[in-house]
Formats: C-alpha cells, sequence, structure tokens
C-alpha cells in the first residue's frame, strides 16, 4: 500500500524500480500493474530444475531430435498428399522420454515443464516477471549498470525461415555508416 510513497520518497518513476519477490500474484503482478516496476522473481526451486537439465540433458536432447525427426517426416507432405506415414513409434517413444523426464523432478514434477510443455506457472512466470532466479544472491555476478534483455523469440511462422544468414543487400548499405561507427575495433562492418 505505500508504494506510492516509495516512489515519491525516491524520486523515481516506477520503472527505474527493480522489486524483489517470491510470489508471482502478491509481489510481482501487483507492484507490475500498480506502479509499472521493473520485478524479480525468486524462485528457490529453480536451483533444481536447473540440475535435472544438467544431469538429463540427453533425455531433452533425444525429445528436440523425435521432434525434428518428425517435422522432417511430415517437410513435403500437405493436405492434398494420400501417403499417412507411420508415427507409433515415434509416438510412443517421445511419451517414454517425457514420462521419464518428469520422472527425473520427483513425486511433483517440474515446476515449470510437463514433458515438453511450459506448466502455467512457467507461462506466468514469463508473463510477469522481467527477471527471475534461485536467489537474489544471482546479481553478485553482475554490474550495477548491467542492461538485463530478453533474448528474442521467434513466432511460429519466423521460426521457418533460416536466420542464420543476413543478407546486407540494400538495406545492409544503409546501415553500414551506423555499423562503422558503433562496430568494436577490428570488427568488421558487412
Amino acid at each position: 500500500g505505500s508504494s506510492d510513497m516509495v516512489c515519491d520518497l525516491l524520486g523515481v518513476k516506477g520503472k527505474d524500480i527493480l522489486y524483489m519477490g517470491d510470489h508471482i500474484f502478491g509481489d510481482i503482478l501487483k507492484s507490475k500493474k500498480r506502479q509499472g516496476w521493473r520485478t524479480f522473481l525468486v524462485v528457490p526451486e529453480l536451483a533444481r530444475e536447473l540440475q535435472v537439465w544438467t544431469e538429463k540433458s540427453e533425455l531433452f536432447e533425444e525429445l528436440r531430435s523425435l521432434d525434428l525427426f518428425l517435422a522432417e517426416l511430415y517437410q513435403h507432405l500437405d493436405s492434398g498428399s494420400s501417403e499417412r506415414p507411420d508415427i507409433s513409434s515415434i509416438k510412443r517413444r517421445i511419451q517414454k522420454v517425457t514420462h521419464e523426464m518428469d520422472m527425473c523432478y520427483g513425486k511433483m514434477g517440474s515446476l515449470f515443464r510437463c514433458g515438453s510443455r511450459q506448466t502455467l506457472f512457467a507461462n506466468q512466470l514469463m508473463r510477469y516477471a522481467d527477471l527471475y532466479a534461485a536467489s537474489f544472491m544471482n546479481f553478485l555476478y553482475y554490474p550495477f549498470s548491467y542492461l538485463f534483455r530478453a533474448p528474442p523469440v521467434l513466432m511460429a511462422h519466423e521460426s521457418t525461415v533460416e536466420h542464420s544468414r543476413l543478407d546486407m543487400g540494400e538495406a545492409g548499405m544503409a546501415l553500414a555508416p551506423w555499423l562503422a561507427q558503433h562496430s568494436l575495433p577490428g570488427q568488421q562492418v558487412g
């Protein structure tokens, strides 16, 4: 209830404050909606999640490989295709790997994933928290001036385009003067 007073006393706007809390709704959502504060969610369970991801990375890679295999299988088929590939063995393997992954987290399962899908909590965390970590102590690894930015996330239609190579073309020529001014020493420009 005193968030207005905090902003007034400090002489800052909401976006200039990083609010840390451990409750997605009571701390994070309220402070973000009411004052526009930047938010940091403390999720102690994240330490266990990262441990499982590290120890069982082969399961996650296998699931990704199976998904890629399915995508390649269907790549040249469309609604006019009469061919129907038998994917029953692949589906069984995906179910088996997903079950193995889920069992790695214990009785309650992962806080963030159910198989290859994100849980409701994970979706809420991504939607409402600007930052999150297992502990606020993680900030010790960053300078005070560090600019935290979310990595770009491709939408489904964007992920079908190869983004690994940038064709400079005419657009690149328009950017060339700016790139020359802002590139690092020794870094080549377009």
